[in-house]
């Protein structure tokens, strides 16, 4: 058994909370829902970590037990030996919205004044948040902070769940 626990993600810049639902599917984005007037339904999600002070890396499933991911990028090049294309699993490029996956990604949480900032482990991207399409991810530029657009509320619920390993 691994314990999980649970927390509600919120954008600081819009209000908008990361949400899911238990018809969550692989490859669907991951969808953000109005919360400035209070929580809206499916904000909880559970990271396999509590969030500590410093760099924490976690995974966050949501309902449907799908991990928030980045998205498969495929290059297509063609093939000097048919007349098809071969396509070759590239990382998410800037841009990219964030999705439901089988496959747990690791995230690295930043505490940074009571807000955090959230990047994929090993990629020079952050969460950023867009009210209209979901979360995306986009170039990092070192220290400097675009406006808050890449700053969250991370609140933990105070209720646990156990998970079968």
């Amino acid at each position: 058994m691994s314990r999980t626990y649970i927390y509600a993600v919120q954008s600081v810049q819009t209000g908008y909370y990361i949400i899911s639902t238990e018809g969550d599917v692989a490859g669907q984005n991951v969808a953000t829902a109005d919360g400035n007037g209070g929580l809206p339904a499916g904000t909880f999600l559970n990271f396999n970590k509590v969030l500590a002070d410093n760099t924490t890396d976690v995974t966050i499933k949501g309902a449907s037990g799908l991990y928030v991911a980045l998205p498969e990028v495929f290059s297509f090049t063609p093939s000097s030996s048919t007349l098809s294309n071969l396509g070759y699993k590239q990382n998410a490029t800037s841009g990219s919205k964030l999705v439901w996956s089988n496959d747990a990604a690791n995230w690295q949480v930043d505490n940074t004044s009571g807000v955090y900032e959230i990047f994929p482990e090993g990629q020079d991207l952050y969460w950023m948040t867009d009210k209209a399409t979901g979360p995306t991810v986009e170039v990092k530029k070192g220290s400097e902070v675009i406006e808050k657009e890449n700053k969250w509320t991370i609140t933990r619920i105070d209720r646990e769940e156990r998970a079968s390993a």
